[in-house]
């Protein structure tokens, strides 16, 4: 039986790939091994969304070549779009498959032939990959859209991706009764701009409708969302989350900067007030919510007052979580070929800064928490019994004793802080009386 090996870099919409090429590879009769090496055929999906991520994607095929001289090494996802010609000239990389035609992959596997035609960026066939279940983990991802028709000025992602486009309504739903019967009980919806789901298939507030209606199916008991976008908070939208504890009050916003005039520079498609404004709007109906973000840090142009009205921010908003990228200039995009780029010391610097801020607001907003009840799904068990996985607000819970089961959700009293983990134990149940 022929070996395979599968290598994931990038975000959650690249889990979800890999997860459905591993199932159509596996069908083909191939094993799939946990260290790749001495294997049959390589399967590495990628990302470039910066310059170091291509760079260590690029490192790894070259060692994964070097491994596996006779193997077929296919590399797919955002580096096979962005540094073909390089890619190519490196020995033992078989074939270069771009996003659009991943669906594939399998066939190309059994001798297809890829495709030779100009690249179709809104084509639908994206969505021909589709899951069973989710290799090693008990809550699984679901694709419901991909594609970007923003283009802000830094993001090299709409040119890799293609356009925003939103898998049909329903074979989502089919595919999410899958999971359930596969006893997946919680989704994790993945996207690159989610709160566009529905708009090129005429659904109106189309993102709210389909938690209601995925949330009816029988053994879906929390549906997360990946990362959502300021404009997805709408009236329709909270009220979805204030009627259902099942939908994770957890909600990745991705700001950028703090300073209006850098979030122009960026041609971001919402003003700080705009933000802002959700913001607050999310933390009156949903003060139980938890809120993280993504911040570029040295954006050509970003002075000092800059940086730290956006180290203003993390602090007002109150962030759980602040995903922090030191900018890096990406081929074809605008913000390349700004001026006034900022230094690599200054970066580093501002970097380092905003690593200790972020760290401390992130405690204490975190120390809030302390003395409440979180509902913890189990991921992974110690033979103690211990255990350790996530709230429904996001919360990295480990509990040291008891009884954990992997799979099933726990009520846990949040004790302290370890890192980026909160520490917790069983709450005192009261007797029963006859």
């Amino acid at each position: 039986m022929p070996e395979c090996a599968f290598i994931t870099f990038g975000c959650k919409i690249n889990q979800y790939d890999t997860q459905a090429i591993r199932e159509e590879i596996l069908d083909l009769g191939y094993q799939e091994v946990a260290k790749a090496e001495g294997v049959d055929l390589v399967v590495v999906n990628s990302c470039t969304v910066t310059e170091r991520a291509g760079l260590k994607v690029e490192e790894r095929i070259k060692s994964l070549t070097r491994k596996n001289p006779s193997a077929d090494v296919i590399v797919t996802g955002c580096i096979s779009e962005d540094d073909r010609e390089r890619l190519a000239e490196i020995p033992g990389v078989t074939h270069l498959v771009g996003n659009e035609e991943k669906h594939r992959i399998a066939e190309i596997v059994t001798g297809a032939e890829l495709s030779t035609g100009p690249i179709k960026r809104k084509s639908r066939e994206i969505f021909g990959l589709k899951i069973s279940g989710f290799e090693g983990r008990t809550r699984a991802f679901l694709k419901i859209q991909d594609g970007c028709d923003s283009f802000c000025s830094y993001c090299i992602i709409p040119y890799m991706r293609g356009g925003s486009r939103s898998r049909d309504h329903q074979p989502v739903l089919d595919e999410a009764k899958r999971l359930a019967e596969a006893g997946f009980s919680e989704l994790v919806l993945t996207g690159i701009h989610l709160r566009q789901w529905g708009r090129d298939l005429g659904i109106e507030d189309g993102l709210g409708r389909l938690l209601t209606e995925l949330r009816q199916i029988p053994g879906i008991d929390r549906i997360r969302l990946s990362s959502i976008g300021e404009g997805a908070f709408t009236d329709r939208f909270l009220q979805a989350f204030e009627n259902d504890e099942g939908l994770c009050r957890f909600f990745h916003v991705p700001l950028q900067s703090g300073s209006a005039r850098i979030l122009e520079a960026m041609g971001r498609d919402y003003s700080l007030k705009d933000f802002t404004e959700a913001m607050d709007r999310t933390r009156k109906r949903l003060p139980d919510a938890t809120l993280a973000t993504d911040l570029i840090i040295g954006f050509p142009g970003e002075t000092e007052e800059d940086f730290q009205e956006s180290m203003r921010r993390v602090e007002e908003i109150g962030f759980a979580k602040v995903h922090l990228f030191p900018y890096s200039p990406r081929p074809r995009t605008r913000a390349a070929r700004l001026p006034d780029h900022v230094s690599p010391e200054v970066r580093h610097d501002r970097m380092v800064r905003a690593r200790e801020f972020c760290e401390r607001v992130q405690l204490q907003v975190a120390e809030k928490r302390l003395g409440q009840i979180a509902h913890v799904l189990i991921e992974k068990t110690d033979p103690d019994g211990g255990g350790e996985g996530m709230s429904r607000e996001g919360l990295r819970v480990r509990v040291r004793e008891g009884e954990a089961v992997r799979g099933q959700e726990i009520p846990l009293l949040l004790e302290s802080v370890e890192g980026d983990k909160f520490l917790a134990r069983h709450p005192v149940r009261e007797a029963r009386h006859a």
